[in-house]
């Protein structure tokens, strides 16, 4: 549950960051989305940003093959 509180709040500043409206998702919504679902959230909402920061470029590393 901490891996997706995590993640929801680097959706939250990402989401700032593109000045978008701020939302918030109910805790016990949080039982049903996989980490798998917020991780592809979090991506795409990087791959729509025309710049990154350096730390989310390292974020995105990880996920490189190979």
């Amino acid at each position: 549950m901490d891996d997706k509180k995590a993640l929801i709040n680097d959706i939250k500043e990402l989401w700032k960051s593109a000045n978008l409206t701020e939302f918030d998702i109910a805790p016990e919504l949080l039982d049903y989305l996989e980490l798998k679902d917020l991780e592809e959230l979090k991506s795409k909402i990087l791959n729509s940003l025309t710049t990154l920061t350096d730390e989310q470029k390292e974020w995105l590393k990880r996920f490189k093959k190979g």
